[in-house]
């Protein structure tokens, strides 16, 4: 059985039926931090807590320790943030997949941050930051990009790209090197499903859902 582990980060919640429903379908739900907060407003009980514990309250560490289902972790290493912990904390579990909820938000540089927090994730796992419009991935081999006909697909590469191929979009792109800094953007699928290959390098793949 795949062990699918869900992190709940502190940024936004929008759709909460949406979050709720992925939660439910997770084997181990980990908070970072404030990421508690919303675990409490949707009424799920969380395996962990872990973090500063600088942004979840004391109330809300209080209502899960009377609950007595959620360890609570404090970690007060300012090397990393509260994702990262929780990160960390989520491979000692063994997973086949992390996805990584909230970590976008009104604040850039955390929502980056979060963002290049999947180049942390082994590469044996497949990691995404999902909500009710958007899933990135960070791939380092040719991926599937499965969705509905229309629905916007862009890449961002980290290093410099080999063999770039795009199938089943609507602007295609054939056997082209890119370099550090190149992007495409705002693509679409033709179908329900597309491929993007590569021979070299790392490709965030972002999905996006209007």
């Amino acid at each position: 059985m795949i062990k699918k582990i869900s992190i709940i980060a502190n940024g936004s919640l929008n759709n909460k039926t949406f979050h709720k429903k992925l939660l439910n379908e997770s084997n181990k739900i980990i908070c970072a931090d404030g990421g508690g907060e919303h675990a409490k407003e949707l009424d799920i009980i969380p395996d962990y807590i872990i973090g500063d514990l600088d942004s979840v309250s004391k109330s809300t560490i209080s209502y899960f320790k009377v609950l007595g289902k959620t360890k609570i972790i404090e970690n007060k290493d300012q090397d990393k943030t509260d994702l990262e912990l929780a990160i960390l904390l989520a491979e000692t579990l063994d997973p086949n997949e992390i996805n990584i909820l909230g970590a976008i938000g009104n604040r850039i540089d955390h929502t980056l941050a979060n963002i290049y927090c999947l180049n942390k994730i082994r590469s044996d796992i497949k990691a995404q930051i999902i909500d009710d419009k958007n899933i990135i991935e960070l791939v380092e081999k040719p991926i599937d990009v499965k969705g509905d006909k229309g629905d916007i697909v862009s890449i961002i590469p980290l290093t410099d790209i080999s063999g770039l191929s795009y199938n089943g979009m609507k602007w295609l792109v054939s056997d082209k090197d890119t370099e550090f800094g190149w992007f495409g953007i705002s693509n679409r699928l033709t179908n329900k499903k597309g491929n993007i290959s590569f021979s070299k390098g790392k490709i965030l793949v972002m999905r996006v859902r209007e």
